[in-house]
């Protein structure tokens, strides 16, 4: 570790991308996450397996990634387990891990049992898709409630358009605008397509644009 990580130092110091002030520090940092992560502290393990993941002061090892991330979430650490959700997932450059939906999908629910929005949101697109788990729209907006509550903007914006095509709950264009407008203030450009498509008077706009302007976090939006 101490070596590779005394290697991308000189070449970061060599190519001026950093100071040397800088660099001490980086050094410093790495080598007590690893002596934290070596001891058994579930945050650090987490940590060494996403700068693996993304090649941050060590080199990129997929392998390394999985290891540290699996330490973690056997722990119970749900950031990690997040990301070996997102592992079996996708299963993409990662030689240890080959995708499986099911694995993928047991992961994420160890996660999104915790409150992890990112995971409540995949474990909610995977009972839409039926990736992993049995088919389930009932299921799915559960899911993407949770996520939603918590202001994960696609998951708000899932929502809209579940309620605007009746999937897993009863039709409703004001509810599908408030939270298709919900998602586009918390940074989904994409959602404002689909919210100013949604057809309604002006009255029911008036109502919608009140839900999502009175939004609270950890509200469900309600009629």
């Amino acid at each position: 570790m101490k070596r590779i990580v005394q290697f991308v130092i000189l070449f970061l110091t060599l190519n001026s991308y950093v100071s040397a002030e800088e660099l001490s520090t980086v050094i410093d940092s790495l080598e007590q996450i690893h002596k934290q992560a070596e001891a058994g502290d579930a945050s650090a393990q987490a940590r060494l397996g996403e700068l693996y993941a993304n090649g941050v002061g060590v080199s990129i090892d997929a392998n390394k990634s999985v290891e540290w991330y699996r330490k973690a979430a056997a722990q119970g650490y749900p950031e990690a387990q997040y990301q070996l959700g997102a592992m079996y997932g996708s299963g993409e450059a990662v030689t240890s891990v080959n995708k499986d939906p099911s694995k993928a999908a047991e992961w994420y629910q160890k996660a999104a049992a915790q409150g992890h929005p990112k995971a409540e949101f995949e474990l909610g697109s995977m009972h839409l898709k039926g990736e992993g788990v049995t088919r389930d729209a009932t299921k799915a907006v559960e899911w993407f409630k949770k996520a939603a509550a918590q202001g994960h903007a696609q998951a708000q914006s899932e929502l809209g358009w579940m309620y605007q095509n009746g999937k897993g709950v009863a039709r409703d264009s004001v509810l599908a605008y408030a939270w298709h407008d919900l998602a586009v203030a918390h940074g989904n450009d994409n959602a404002k397509k689909l919210r100013d498509l949604t057809n309604l008077n002006y009255a029911q706009r008036a109502e919608a644009r009140e839900l999502s302007a009175n939004w609270k976090l950890g509200q469900v939006l309600s009629r």
